[in-house]
């Protein structure tokens, strides 16, 4: 019995040590977990919006050195394309496709194939319209990004960032 509470002491002490270990690595990866930092920009009009009224949500990805972000297109048996969508809990729908900055186009060590991707910066624009029935005030258009991140050496598993940026409708106040 005393060679058991020795052993689980044992056990309690190397586990102890390995967790007080995980920081010192785990802080190195964290910083290279958001190698992407999104930012989202409403084009309105100069006018108060109404009910089917047309305007361009931009979206722009800085992309840390080193990391690339993949295109919306790729091909099977590659990274997993960055896929933008709209929640549909919002008085605001996706009117046309979605434009974006050209991609390059190289062959990608991780995946063994040619991949499309951004550096640096990308941009998206969303054409949007007011859905019928919005409400006057204040109101937050929103947007998802699910992505996949690479650098030359390791892929980071895909997330999802929620977007928002404030948009009034039907107010005759200039914004």
């Amino acid at each position: 019995m005393l060679s058991f509470h020795a052993g689980a002491k044992g056990i309690l002490a190397f586990t102890l040590a390995a967790a007080a270990a995980l920081p010192a690595t785990g802080g190195r990866e964290q910083a290279a977990k958001d190698p992407i930092q999104w930012s989202i920009k409403a084009a309105v009009p100069d006018k108060p919006l109404q009910a089917g009224d047309a305007f361009t949500v931009q979206l722009l990805a800085a992309i840390e050195d080193g990391w690339h972000l993949y295109s919306t297109e790729q091909a099977e048996g590659g990274p997993i394309p960055t896929r933008i969508s709209m929640p549909p809990d919002q008085p605001f729908e996706q009117s046309g496709s979605i434009e974006a900055s050209e991609p390059r186009s190289a062959l990608d060590p991780n995946f063994n194939l040619t991949t499309e991707y951004y550096e640096g910066q990308a941009a998206f624009y969303i054409p949007v319209k007011v859905a019928a029935g919005a409400a006057s005030g204040k109101s937050l258009v929103k947007v998802n990004v699910y992505y996949q991140t690479c650098n030359d050496q390791i892929c980071l598993p895909p997330k999802t960032v929620k977007l928002s940026a404030e948009v009034r409708i039907g107010t005759s106040a200039r914004w």
